[in-house]
């Protein structure tokens, strides 16, 4: 009787709400601290925000990316697609878990003695669940901080928008290519071939 069966957990988890949403703390206590309430939360300018983590159908998508990002130039030389990390994006003063960061393989070294790099390329994965507004100030974060691209999919709708700044948008659908250029110029990959 003493065991808790996995589908009354998940349910438990569901109703359950962030402990610490709107909550204050140091950079540093931040780094340092794992939740212990089941959520993720960013960092913004000292107030703990929740975040969603990645969805079970999103697992796919993210799959698709990685085995492509795997024939490129900068994965040969040891550079990496990561998901959902946690991102110091100093020039905003915000600790931000994009869906997929590219980091180059310096920057992982870097990251390994403390430094906090901050990624050329981000992917977002867009949920019926994130706001606009939500989207605008990522993206604006995202480019404060000299990333160079950001692409925002959207599994629902089948498209991917491209940015390489706040005004420069591609909208690509069925056999457009959708490009990392100028972060990692040799990685391509259409809708088609992401959501089919």
């Amino acid at each position: 009787m003493g065991t808790t069966t996995t589908s009354t957990r998940t349910r438990r988890q569901r109703l359950a709400k962030p402990r610490y949403n709107g909550k204050r703390m140091p950079l540093s206590d931040f780094r340092e601290w794992t939740p212990e309430d089941g959520f993720k939360y960013e960092w913004d300018n000292g107030i703990l925000k929740t975040t969603s983590g990645m969805k079970n159908k999103e697992r796919l998508i993210v799959s698709r990316l990685s085995r492509q990002f795997a024939r490129t130039k900068a994965y040969q030389a040891g550079g990496e697609l990561l998901p959902e990390t946690d991102t110091l994006f100093a020039p905003v003063n915000k600790v931000r878990i994009p869906d997929l960061a590219f980091f180059t393989y310096e920057q992982l070294l870097q990251s390994e003695k403390g430094d906090e790099p901050i990624p050329a390329f981000v992917i977002e994965i867009i949920s019926p669940t994130n706001t606009a507004d939500e989207s605008q100030t990522k993206l604006a974060d995202y480019f404060s901080s000299d990333v160079q691209v950001v692409w925002e999919i959207f599994p629902k709708n089948k498209l991917v928008r491209v940015y390489t700044s706040l005004k420069a948008v591609t909208i690509c659908t069925g056999d457009d290519v959708c490009s990392a250029a100028p972060a990692i110029a040799d990685f391509t990959i259409t809708p088609n071939q992401l959501f089919s």
